[in-house]
């Protein structure tokens, strides 16, 4: 689709947004080498990735890993089912479990969307948890909810991610003092209006976190027969009760979740190593090739034959 189809992509900047903050933002592009065209790269601190998309993507599934994405400038819509959410320089995106997020992507080369990724250290969530209920005499309210949310931007947490794209710009840098700014970001997360969900995401008894470890194990095992009464024993939990909690986390039901992730993890097998589909099938667990394509073209529109024409980055 050209981009002179598409709704207009303004940004409307909030005032609290720093001015300093979309300079270094584009800088660490240039220094990362990725200032001309759309791509995800590692930077100099464990981690913490940096993203560029210099054109509007229609709807595509997209796999989100653990952590939060912050946007500088750009913005996105996604869809989780029955949820629908924005996030962009006033919002960030919150995702405690692995999900295949649906999403619209709003960014021209004139307007790239530029942000980072950061991944969830639940060491130093865990320790930040601790130290707030302790220091505040409060408990985090750890009733389920769905695994991935929007939560404002705040003036504090826009002057750590500042400082942050600072850091990046050096090795030493970044290793001696991005982790006390992650440190920093996490704490501000956790007194903001979403603080609850990454208190529940390190919290061992929280629905959260039993369902989390279940993902891990299937993000590990997607391509063997998987029982849901085998994953819903691993929550320690009846099937009944397992089938509406995990519902209620990921928005999806235990198998359908399942077949999200070995399609998901098929696309990347086929665009990345080339592989062809019916090989690809069978290496996520499917064992009818013509149930894999049908599948696959329903879920992301594409038969697996046709996927490399819509192969552009869109994370």
């Amino acid at each position: 689709m050209n981009i002179e189809n598409v709704p207009d992509i303004t940004v409307n900047q909030s005032p609290l947004i720093p001015s300093q903050l979309m300079t270094l933002a584009t800088s660490l592009c240039q220094y990362s080498g990725v200032a001309h065209k759309s791509a995800r790269v590692d930077t100099n601190l464990a981690g913490v990735r940096l993203f560029r998309i210099d054109s509007y993507h229609k709807h595509s599934p997209q796999m989100y890993e653990q952590g939060i994405v912050i946007i500088i400038q750009g913005y996105k819509i996604g869809h989780l089912n029955q949820y629908q959410f924005n996030y962009d320089p006033q919002q960030c995106l919150l995702v405690t479990t692995p999900y295949p997020i649906v999403c619209e992507t709003f960014a021209s080369q004139q307007q790239p969307l530029i942000g980072i990724n950061i991944d969830f250290d639940l060491t130093v969530i865990r320790q930040l948890v601790t130290m707030i209920e302790s220091e505040q005499q409060r408990q985090f309210n750890y009733e389920g909810s769905c695994g991935v949310a929007t939560t404002k931007m705040t003036e504090r947490m826009y002057r750590s991610v500042e400082q942050l794209l600072e850091v990046l710009h050096d090795p030493l840098d970044a290793t001696v003092i991005g982790p006390s700014l992650i440190r920093q970001l996490f704490y501000y997360l956790l007194q903001g209006e979403k603080g609850y969900l990454l208190a529940q995401y390190c919290e061992q008894d929280s629905a959260l976190s039993k369902i989390s470890a279940v993902i891990d194990y299937v993000q590990l095992h997607y391509d063997t027969k998987l029982q849901v009464h085998e994953l819903a024993a691993m929550a320690g939990m009846s099937v009944s009760v397992f089938h509406k909690v995990f519902k209620q986390v990921v928005t999806d039901p235990p198998m359908q979740y399942i077949k999200k992730i070995r399609l998901n993890n098929a696309k990347t097998l086929i665009l990345q190593q080339g592989m062809a589909a019916n090989i690809a099938a069978g290496q996520v667990g499917y064992e009818s090739p013509t149930q894999f394509s049908r599948e696959f073209k329903r879920y992301f529109g594409l038969p697996p034959s046709k996927i490399h024409e819509n192969a552009g980055f869109i994370r």
